[in-house]
């Protein structure tokens, strides 16, 4: 599936479904929705040749990312909110990556790749492949991706019906009530 699509869509679908039970306020979700893609803007560097070497998925694809907002969000008490969303989004895109050709998670302590792969083949039964480990190479540098494709199309579908029977439920619990 195309990164970016996948990138902003679905954590922005699963933090609007569980908004109303997080106290979080569906603008605030769709607004922040950017910082989803923000660990891609590495890969700007080689595009505008500010470094000789390709750091898509590692200068901004490891947990040092992730640790500004989480210690805002543990130290300012007024935008704690605003701050967890952010942590969200990040985390959900170095998760993202992880399963479609590797993170250098602890980078620049630590340049190998983290990765991992799971599918569920079917050859005359149902056959798990579960691949994980650690690599010296990123395995898929996500080049050549559509940014919306006929399979991300399918999945938005099947997410926005998922959002719409949710919230069918929770709101109409609440008028019940």
């Amino acid at each position: 599936m195309s990164s970016l699509f996948n990138h902003i869509f679905i954590p922005v679908v699963i933090l609007l479904l569980f908004s109303k039970k997080l106290n979080l306020h569906p603008r605030d979700v769709i607004i922040l929705g950017f910082f989803a893609v923000l660990p891609d803007a590495d890969s700007l560097f080689f595009v505008f040749k500010l470094s000789p070497v390709p750091l898509h998925r590692v200068l901004f694809h490891n947990i040092f990312i992730v640790m500004i907002p989480f210690l805002l969000f543990i130290l300012v008490k007024n935008r704690r909110q605003v701050f967890g969303i952010i942590c969200f989004y990040l985390t959900s895109h170095l998760i993202l990556d992880l399963f479609t050709g590797g993170i250098s998670l602890f980078y620049p302590v630590y340049s190998n790749i983290f990765f991992a792969r799971v599918e569920l083949l079917f050859n005359d039964s149902f056959t798990p492949a579960i691949e994980y480990g650690i690599s010296d190479r990123i395995m898929n540098m996500g080049i050549g991706e559509p940014a919306i494709s006929s399979e991300n199309i399918a999945v938005a579908i099947l997410l926005i019906i998922s959002a719409a029977v949710s919230a069918g439920g929770i709101y109409g619990k609440t008028r019940q009530e």
